[in-house]
C-alpha cells in the first residue's frame, strides 16, 4: 500500500497502528488501532438525558421548538 502510494509514512502525533485482518471468505480488511487515542480521550462527564426525564421537564410547556445545528 506504502508502494502504490494508497497510505504514506508519518511521524506526527495522530498517527496510528495499521494491521491488514483476514475475515472469515478471505478477503482482507484495513483497521486501525486506537485504543492509544482511547486512553487518553477525556471522557464526557454530564450523561446524556434520559427520555423519561426530559418529558417530565417539558410538561405543561406551551410551546415547543425545534433548532437544527
Amino acid at each position: 500500500m506504502l508502494g502504490a502510494g494508497v497510505i504514506e509514512e508519518s511521524n506526527g502525533a495522530w498517527g496510528f497502528p495499521v494491521m491488514l485482518v483476514r475475515k472469515k471468505h478471505g478477503e482482507i480488511r484495513f483497521c486501525i488501532d486506537y485504543r492509544a487515542l482511547n486512553k487518553i480521550t477525556k471522557r464526557d462527564v454530564y450523561p446524556l438525558p434520559r427520555i423519561d426525564e426530559t418529558l417530565e421537564a417539558l410538561s405543561g410547556a406551551l410551546l415547543f421548538t425545534t433548532l437544527d445545528v
